[in-house]
């Protein structure tokens, strides 16, 4: 009798961790959308202790000032496995369209993903670094 119920158990605790590693994937990979951000900062963060996992953070800057930070990981539903080579292509300082999926979660620490970089042209640079600008002088004064 006692062993049936340790085998409940288990088998709830086996199906929830399926459960949560399922909609995490699926939370990651909708909401699909396109900004245009300057690159402020990008990093690359290793964790864990046996197996260490390492992903790419890119640090933003919008049109409105407002701050975001995407994170730049393989994804196997986008087929996008060059992230290694996003990472090195993206300059801080310079403004890109960035294509990105997910939701930011902030308790699990879970960032949008880049999946697309293009960047943008002089004229929409500026008109980005016009309007930080603005914003920046009026918040000062």
């Amino acid at each position: 009798m006692k062993n049936r119920w340790i085998y409940k158990v288990l088998t709830v605790a086996v199906l929830a961790v399926f459960l949560y590693h399922c909609a995490m994937v699926i939370l990651q990979n909708i909401n699909e959308e396109a900004v245009t951000v300057r690159i402020t900062d990008k990093m690359r963060v290793s964790y864990g202790s046996t197996f260490i996992t390492q992903k790419y953070l890119i640090y933003t800057v919008d049109a409105d000032g407002r701050v975001a930070v995407f994170e730049n990981t393989d994804s196997f539903p986008w087929r996008k496995f060059n992230s290694s080579d996003f990472f090195a292509s993206l300059a801080t300082g310079e403004t890109y369209r960035l294509r990105v999926v997910g939701f930011r979660i902030p308790v699990l620490s879970k960032y949008r993903n880049i999946i697309g970089i293009e960047q943008v042209d002089e004229g929409e640079r500026i008109l980005i670094d016009d309007e930080l600008s603005r914003g920046l002088g009026s918040a000062e004064a």
